[in-house]
């Protein structure tokens, strides 16, 4: 009986196991026995994907900020229209949503694209109530509601993309 042996080596970015025959390592797609074009647009693939993964990671971390953001300005609007209006519902309203806020804040950590798709529906839901309880709101901080807006969706965007890779 005669023995087949495959000549094997490793590739030399990821270190797995590559038969000779073998153009691409089959564990991080390394043109091994490729020619030096191939190798370089691997690497700079590579390159692209890190940035991509820094900018991802520093949208996410934007619109994290912009939840603690809100929580603080949540509790500290809920304190002057207490001591304005002299009505605790509307401080414990505020109250709640700034603590909903920081806990949405804090699970953007974990769970990021669930965290920030919730805050912007309940973002939005809070506006949509306000508008119609008082139709003139809408377009009060018309500015800074389009801000929030913003880069929550920016962060959902790349939470998204993270999640897919």
């Amino acid at each position: 009986m005669e023995e087949i042996t495959i000549q094997s080596a490793l590739c030399s970015q990821c270190n797995f196991g590559i038969t000779l025959e073998t153009k691409f390592c089959t564990h991080c797609g390394f043109p091994e026995h490729g020619d030096e074009k191939e190798q370089a647009v691997f690497h700079a693939n590579k390159v692209m994907k890190k940035s991509k993964i820094k900018d991802d990671a520093k949208k996410i971390n934007s619109a994290r900020k912009t939840l603690y953001w809100m929580a603080g300005i949540f509790f500290v609007f809920g304190l002057f229209y207490y001591f304005t209006l002299q009505d605790i519902s509307v401080l414990l309203v505020n109250v709640v949503l700034a603590v909903i806020y920081l806990v949405l804040a804090y699970w953007s950590q974990k769970k990021p694209f669930a965290a920030l798709l919730s805050a912007l529906l309940l973002y939005l839901t809070v506006v949509a109530m306000n508008a119609i309880a008082e139709p003139v709101s809408l377009f009060q901080g018309i500015i800074f509601k389009i801000l929030i807006i913003s880069f929550l969706i920016k962060g959902i965007n790349s939470a998204s993309q993270t999640a897919k890779k």
